[in-house]
């Protein structure tokens, strides 16, 4: 079966719990994760050593997150190393041994983690869902999604959230945005539920085969049963480790 997991933002420990109810479940699940592997968390480090060791035992698709994003673009011509230091840079530098500055953490990124970042993709899809790290913007949804740049993929929150109707018949699946719980309006599925602003707050899970969330607390939830007409809350927090 198919498990689309949410933001990790480098919390190791929910993400190997959750990893673990998911084998639980099926011994050999596909798993596409949506990006934002690093910042704010428990340790950037140990989570890519974990996906990158994940990836030689179950088949895994890794989208590119906009933190990834920053990360392989940070220069010192723009603004972005504020960026990366205001948005929990800080604790993905202090998980790696020797690394003083954003710019040896990209350099590192660009050697030792080389195979990871260039197989990072912009999307996945399949004939029912398609998955990007933010959504797509509503002004899009007329375009392939192959004709669409990266960038437009990563940053998207308020005006594609409102948006009340599928891309192409296809229901949008998206993290970026952090909830409470699992946001379904019938069109779009939100499975970024805040794991790094809130010690109990999980790391999220969708099995499309099935049409049910499970998450690190191990706790399911059928996609049926969800309120369509209750938004659950956006999470509006430091995140608990900064």
């Amino acid at each position: 079966m198919k498990f689309i997991i949410g933001d990790i933002h480098g919390e190791i420990t929910k993400l190997k719990l959750l990893v673990k109810f998911i084998k639980d479940i099926d011994d050999k699940p596909e798993l596409i994760f949506i990006g934002d592997y690093l910042d704010k968390g428990e340790s950037s480090k140990k989570t890519l050593d974990f996906l990158i060791q994940l990836k030689n035992e179950l088949k895994c698709v890794f989208i590119e997150g906009n933190h990834e994003y920053q990360w392989l673009n940070v220069c010192k011509e723009n603004n972005i190393e504020e960026y990366l230091l205001k948005y929990g840079g800080k604790l993905t530098i202090s998980s790696f041994e020797g690394i003083e500055n954003v710019f040896q953490m990209k350099e590192l990124f660009l050697k030792k983690y080389k195979d990871f970042f260039e197989n990072l993709v912009p999307y996945w899809e399949n004939k029912k869902y398609v998955v990007t790290h933010s959504g797509i913007p509503p002004k899009f949804y007329n375009k392939e999604l192959n004709t669409i740049e990266k960038r437009h993929f990563l940053f998207n929150r308020y005006e594609f959230i409102k948006i009340e109707e599928m891309y192409k018949g296809k229901i949008v699946i998206f993290g970026h945005t952090g909830f409470y719980k699992p946001y379904f309006d019938g069109v779009k599925i939100g499975i970024d539920t805040s794991a790094c602003y809130l010690k109990n707050q999980p790391i999220t899970s969708f099995c499309i085969d099935r049409e049910y969330f499970i998450n690190s607390n191990n706790k399911k939830l059928d996609l049926n049963d969800i309120n369509l007409n209750q938004c659950p809350s956006i999470v509006r927090l430091k995140p608990w480790r900064i």
